[in-house]
């Protein structure tokens, strides 16, 4: 990088600060919409789910911030086949994580954790097929998470920008056919925006999957060598990352602490619905 630093720091650091606002406007109509069609036990109901759901994805995708520092390391060095076999380790702990671990258990624990936040049973009827249609099928998701770090730590801020733009756009369609319905399709309610969501993010994905596979990026996986796990680089990416999941899962346990006290509170289905839409959403547009 040459020049001056400023207008090289920012010409990194817009695209993701307005893919950030794009995404942040995706979950505002979500709740928008529920709130319309379902009521406020759906804003309720997203609410708590995706609070109890962070918890998880955040621990997981701190994996991707050691992938981050590994791949900016690499890439300075422009050792690109360490850049490629740092990001395809990545796939292969985020894959296993989220099949062999994330959807079986937070299918079957997504009872109890509902019970947790202290959910009113009609709450909880909206909030548990969408928590785990998240649960299970969250790798879409992942992917899109590692492949957007990865492509910015190699120096490449624009591509997840136009990802993301698909992702929301996507997702906007599909929420407004599947929470309200259109023709033969019936209206899902809640767990329509959920199933947006895995959607969208998983049609990216597997289209993330065929580039990197099939080059043109910044990043990609390694063609003609050993694709199995190397723990050498597994164990690297928990090195650097395991502290930033450590920080993401205390300051969500927190946030579920928090819904777990307003849920104990007198008409706490529309409390903590006021408090998802307010600070989840509104003011998390601005301060991320």
């Amino acid at each position: 990088m040459e020049g001056p630093l400023l207008p090289a720091v920012w010409r990194i650091a817009w695209p993701t600060m307005l893919q950030n606002v794009i995404g942040g406007l995706q979950g505002i109509v979500d709740h928008a919409m529920v709130g319309h069609y379902v009521g406020y036990t759906g804003n309720a109901a997203i609410g708590v789910s995706w609070q109890i759901f962070l918890v998880v994805v955040v621990f997981i995708s701190s994996l991707f911030t050691g992938m981050s520092v590994l791949v900016a390391r690499f890439a300075g060095a422009d050792d690109e086949e360490k850049v490629d076999r740092t990001v395809y380790q990545a796939f292969l702990v985020a894959i296993g994580l989220s099949v062999g671990v994330l959807a079986p258990a937070g299918y079957l624990l997504a009872p109890s954790l509902l019970e947790l936040v202290n959910a009113t049973p009609a709450v909880q009827a909206e909030a548990l097929p969408y928590l785990r249609i998240m649960f299970v099928f969250s790798s879409g998701m992942l992917i899109f998470f590692m492949l957007g770090g990865a492509l910015r730590s190699a120096g490449d801020a624009r591509t997840p920008l136009r990802l993301g733009v698909v992702v929301t756009v996507l997702n906007l369609v599909l929420n407004v056919v599947l929470i309200r319905g259109l023709g033969p399709i019936p209206a899902f309610g809640t767990r329509g925006a959920a199933m947006g969501t895995v959607i969208a993010t998983g049609g990216v994905g597997l289209y993330a999957l065929a580039k990197l596979w099939g080059g043109g990026w910044a990043v990609g996986f390694p063609r003609g060598a050993d694709l199995r796990p190397s723990w050498s680089i597994i164990r690297s990416l928990f090195r650097f990352g395991l502290p930033t999941g450590i920080q993401g899962v205390a300051m969500n346990v927190g946030g579920v602490l928090l819904l777990a006290f307003i849920g104990s509170l007198p008409r706490s289905a529309e409390a903590q619905a006021a408090y998802t839409v307010s600070y989840t959403q509104l003011f998390s547009l601005i301060t991320w």
